[in-house]
């Protein structure tokens, strides 16, 4: 996940989100309380009919800490410093037990998946790694005795011992690992259902795709066959560490129609006029939510001049969701406010699909097309 706008690294306490969101929100419930709206404007108007929040900032991509996650991550480091395998059982059915309350789609499933790879025999293990993406993922996390991962574990729960703890690297290095076991997940399809939504897109090979706040390149690699070696990807991040990792992927594996983008704050820096597909998942809260206008306008305009004349700009997101669902782990916002609010940025709705109740899928097209 970036800066601003990004995904990875801006983060918002929940007073300073209370009151950048309380005006918008104060407006919304006043125009939408007990009334309806005028004629001609029912676009431009929100029914609030629910006590959650339209848009919900928290912590932007990580969670709050729980006494049952911290009791498995101190599981979960144990069997990886002691080779405890019993420490393992017990973290697994540990996960088992709090997914369904506590966590959808964060990194429980992640960590889980850890535990069982540890509990698996060398054939399990091997279906467990059957996807090179996963292998690459495990090879991040378990490299020189599983380091990266006892130090997330220590990092994100505070357990253990770390030198640097509470210092501007360490917040770095921390929203960097929670970003990656977050977002290259090898659960990630079993929740998400990655390949109903890819398919909603109907992704054509020599397709030229941006996909904007790639983070460590999970949507990247997957766009990058789809297109075909006629096609090209563009992997937009601020964060060079992700890039680097696409970067060390894509030469190991022959990848040769992904192109690396550092973009800034303000210009998601494509070429333009020659995008069929931009892409943007989890993202576009943080641009709604916490950027200054003048940067928003100047953002989405970078975005607006890359497309082609017929090309889509899609916005993958997390919803507002029935208070008997577990909503999505982080953030989440209200699917009425980025279409009204690109709606004055010239883009018009054509399509929108859900394949789960915690994430939309929203397809634009400039409205000059």
């Amino acid at each position: 996940m970036n800066r601003i706008p990004t995904k990875t690294t801006f983060r918002l306490s929940r007073r300073v989100a209370l009151f950048l969101l309380t005006p918008l929100l104060l407006v919304l419930t006043r125009k939408a309380r007990g009334r309806e709206a005028p004629e001609g404007l029912e676009e431009d108007w929100i029914k609030v009919d629910s006590r959650v929040s339209l848009v919900h900032l928290g912590s932007i991509d990580s969670f709050d800490k729980t006494a049952a996650g911290i009791a498995a991550a101190k599981l979960m480091l144990d069997a990886l410093e002691n080779n405890n395998l019993e420490s393992a059982k017990e973290a697994v059915l540990t996960y088992e037990k709090i997914i369904p309350k506590e966590n959808f789609g964060g990194e429980y499933t992640a960590i889980q998946w850890f535990g069982e790879y540890l509990l698996a025999s060398p054939q399990q293990q091997k279906a467990l790694l059957k996807e090179p993406l996963d292998v690459e993922f495990y090879n991040f996390f378990a490299k020189d005795n599983f380091a990266s991962l006892k130090e997330y574990l220590k990092r994100k729960y505070d357990i253990g011992e770390l030198e640097d703890r509470g210092s501007k690297a360490a917040i770095e290095r921390e929203r960097f690992l929670e970003d990656f076991i977050l977002f290259n997940n090898p659960r990630r399809e079993e929740w998400e259902k990655t390949s109903k939504m890819l398919d909603s897109l109907n992704i054509q090979p020599g397709y030229t795709i941006a996909d904007i706040g790639s983070g460590p390149g999970y949507y990247t690699f997957r766009f990058s066959k789809l297109v075909g070696p006629q096609g090209k990807v563009l992997a937009v991040d601020t964060v060079e560490n992700h890039l680097n990792y696409i970067k060390g992927v894509s030469e190991k594996y022959g990848v040769n129609n992904i192109e690396l983008i550092n973009n800034t704050t303000d210009n998601a820096k494509l070429p333009p006029e020659q995008m069929d597909l931009i892409y943007m998942c989890s993202l576009y809260h943080i641009i709604y939510s916490t950027s200054l206008e003048p940067v928003k306008d100047r953002f989405v305009e970078s975005m607006k001049q890359a497309l082609k004349k017929e090309g889509r700009l899609v916005i993958v997101d997390n919803g507002i969701v029935e208070d008997q669902t577990l909503p999505y782990h982080g953030p989440y916002i209200a699917k009425e406010l980025i279409i009204s609010q690109l709606k004055y940025y010239g883009f018009r709705l054509i399509d929108q699909y859900a394949f789960i109740p915690q994430r939309y899928v929203l397809v634009f097209e400039h409205s000059a097309n």
